[in-house]
């Protein structure tokens, strides 16, 4: 998908650092999808509009909303769509519309 980014969540930037592209590891079973071109200044800072989960559960729903890039330094990885869609079925429910 051209435009889009993904990132997937853990629990803790401690977890994120024990994952990696071939074995992600204790991730939350969640991916945020960031838009191209929304980046904005917030209250808290640089950040971008996304597709981020709803619920602290795997293939959580999806809500809009804004992400930081501290929190996607801090606490995701970048990783392909392919992988994406293997993790988080859910949020192509709603990019795939």
């Amino acid at each position: 998908m051209k435009g889009i980014r993904f990132y997937l969540e853990y629990p803790s930037a401690k977890d994120k650092r024990k994952g990696t592209r071939a074995d992600p590891g204790n991730h939350s079973g969640n991916v945020i999808a960031t838009l191209e071109g929304t980046e904005m200044i917030g209250r808290n800072g640089p950040q971008i509009d996304c597709l981020s989960a709803t619920y602290d559960r795997p293939n959580s729903p999806v809500s809009s909303g804004a992400v930081s890039y501290e929190y996607l330094e801090e606490r995701t990885k970048r990783i392909s769509e392919a992988q994406a869609r293997e993790i988080h079925p859910e949020l192509f429910k709603r990019l795939d519309d």
